[in-house]
């Protein structure tokens, strides 16, 4: 039973990388999401979400990521984005992957940069051995159901940037816009891929992690990193402004959370691009 799988030690021998497209990404954006993999009467499954954005007739970006179904058999992985988390690390102590050789992230950032430099989600890709059934059974899948729908403008943008906010953490903000209005927005900040390319040494336990799934990770301000970007997500949806920073918390100069002025720097640059496209937001009232 894998209850009982015999744990060993060879994080020594594996790489993978969490490392975000650098710089700015933007174009229609498309977006399948599934339940995969339920093992019993009551199990909802893993949850699948793909991703996939055009610049004219190219392909700029794949990303899937994958959640743990909220029944998985270890409590702390219920619910838990297995590409951001230590789910990896998780992985990297199990006999099968020993003989694999590779953990789930492998797989997927594989295909998907097959995918960006073939210009296509469909067809035969090279998958890595040993590869996880969630390339086969939902990544490919929703690949498909996308690539029926490239043909035509999405009705949604894209808008994703990610800098280098001091060494080794990689700020990340995306949103996507329908009819003038931000419909989908998330802010992260990820850890670099090694403990050494993390310059502040409280934060290189959390290497190849990022904040918002991390699930050790401390926040310096008197809220979680997870609940200050679930906050900013709120208030930029009700709002409809990307710098307002309207009812939230720790924005005084006295007691200001450092993830604001981080944000910020993004948002900006976000903003500025949008503005040169001739896209504008519709405000809430």
């Amino acid at each position: 039973m894998k209850q009982r799988e015999k744990t060993v030690s060879i994080l020594d021998r594996l790489s993978w990388s969490v490392q975000p497209p650098r710089g700015l990404v933007k174009g229609n954006y498309y977006r399948e999401e599934a339940r995969f993999s339920s093992c019993f009467n009551g199990d909802l499954g893993h949850l699948g979400i793909l991703e996939a954005v055009t610049d004219g007739d190219r392909i700029v970006m794949v990303e899937f990521n994958e959640q743990c179904s909220p029944t998985y058999y270890i409590r702390r992985f219920q619910n838990a984005d297995k590409r951001l988390s230590d789910y990896g690390f998780f992985q990297a102590s199990k006999e099968r992957t020993a003989t694999t050789g590779v953990v789930l992230v492998n797989g997927i950032t594989s295909v998907e940069a097959q995918m960006v430099s073939q210009n296509r989600l469909t067809g035969e890709f090279d998958l890595v051995a040993g590869a996880s059934n969630s390339i086969r059974r939902s990544m490919l899948p929703l690949a498909e159901k996308i690539a029926e729908r490239l043909d035509q403008p999405s009705g949604q943008l894209y808008y994703g940037l990610s800098k280098e906010l001091e060494p080794g953490v990689t700020g990340r903000l995306q949103l996507v816009i329908e009819n003038s209005r931000i419909i989908r927005f998330f802010y992260d900040e990820i850890f670099a891929d090694s403990p050494e390319e993390i310059e502040n040494p409280e934060l290189k336990p959390y290497y190849r992690q990022s904040k918002y799934h991390c699930p050790e990770y401390i926040s310096t301000s008197g809220a979680g990193f997870n609940s200050l970007s679930d906050l900013l997500s709120q208030s930029v949806l009700t709002h409809q402004e990307l710098l307002g920073l309207k009812d939230l918390p720790y924005t005084e100069d006295e007691n200001r959370a450092p993830e604001w002025d981080r944000y910020l720097l993004l948002a900006n640059e976000i903003q500025k691009e949008m503005l040169q496209d001739g896209i504008r937001i519709t405000q809430a009232e």
